[in-house]
């Protein structure tokens, strides 16, 4: 009789696959998300017992503690200006390898650490694949807090239904950054063309960030029931 593996033991596939692609010697962006603890337990592993020499630049304040946890040597994202190989997680990819990410609230210094990147690796579960972004979440934004008012306006003008993100039961007020600003999401009836709105949101003055990563992921690595998909 063959046991199917379960989702989290594909998830840790994939995240031990990833980081069996680091080297010794090279400058990684150490990314956030379920999958990509995974990743980062494994290379910890691989720095003990391989005595890789390997320096991480986290992307949150939760990889932070689990990299200080393990022992993996950091340096602070502005103490770089490349990186050899990122390694992160995604909320939506679709086939072009176009990702929605945000829902950690961690994308605008996802996507610096990403626009470092030699190489971009993506590692999920099949259910973060879509035909179209959009299809299941909204676009997440990092606003100034003094600007979301005409943020919210411009955002909307090209189509969006704009909520500010609250937090947690338990928390009062709006999620706030790990750069402090506001986080709201954006929500599109359908994202025709990813590019280009892209480049929308890039224009707007007072939104620092959103969560369209397009033309950045280099390799995509994917925890399905059947195994691992690589595109």
């Amino acid at each position: 009789m063959v046991l199917m593996a379960t989702l989290d033991e594909l998830k840790k596939a994939a995240g031990v696959k990833a980081a069996n692609e680091i080297q010794d010697g090279m400058v990684v962006g150490l990314g956030t998300g379920s999958t990509a603890a995974y990743m980062v337990e494994h290379l910890a592993k691989r720095i003990r017992e391989e005595n890789l020499n390997v320096i991480g630049v986290s992307t949150s304040w939760s990889t932070t503690l689990q990299c200080r946890q393990l022992g993996i040597p950091l340096k602070e994202m502005g103490e770089v200006s490349e990186l050899d190989i990122v390694i992160d997680g995604a909320d939506e990819i679709d086939p072009q390898r176009g990702l929605i990410k945000g829902r950690g609230a961690a994308h605008l210094l996802e996507k610096v650490v990403a626009s470092m990147a030699k190489r971009y690796i993506i590692i999920a579960d099949s259910g973060k694949k879509v035909e179209k972004l959009g299809e299941k979440f909204a676009v997440p934004l990092e606003i100034l807090p003094n600007a979301i008012g005409v943020v919210t306006a411009k955002v909307e003008a090209l189509g969006a239904k704009v909520k500010v993100r609250m937090g947690a039961p338990g928390k009062d007020g709006p999620v706030i950054s790990d750069s402090g600003n506001i986080i709201a999401d954006a929500k599109f009836d359908e994202i025709k063309n990813p590019q280009e709105l892209s480049d929308k949101l890039d224009s707007i003055t007072g939104l620092v960030g959103h969560g369209l990563f397009i033309n950045m992921a280099t390799q995509v690595i994917l925890a399905t029931e059947n195994g691992l998909e690589e595109f």
